[in-house]
């Protein structure tokens, strides 16, 4: 989670435990506001909310927030809309299932 949110940096910015403390709520709220996003996301498919990649669905809900307009806050839901349906772009697709039997060598 850590690892997606901050882009593969391992460490904490902040150095004080009560500012570590709130930058840990703050990834597990937008941990949580992104998995929320994904299941609302897959509930017209038919798939599982584990079939949506999470590492390009939270990058892909980082930036469509930083370039929404906030200026209106009547055009919020038209905008949440759009984002979910940009997200059931990123459809990982079905494993293979395993073949039963040897193995041929």
């Amino acid at each position: 989670m850590k690892q997606s949110l901050l882009h593969a940096n391992y460490t904490l910015r902040s150095k004080k435990p009560d500012m570590v403390g709130q930058e840990l709520w703050g990834l597990l709220l937008a941990y949580n506001l992104v998995r929320i996003a994904i299941l609302d996301a897959t509930k017209e498919l038919d798939i599982t909310p584990i079939r949506l990649s999470f590492s390009h669905c939270a990058r892909h809900f980082m930036a469509f927030l930083t370039t929404i307009p906030i200026r209106s806050a009547n055009k919020l839901p038209l905008h949440n809309q759009e984002l979910l349906g940009t997200l059931k772009l990123f459809i990982l697709p079905d494993k293979a299932v395993p073949k039963s039997g040897k193995k041929k060598i």
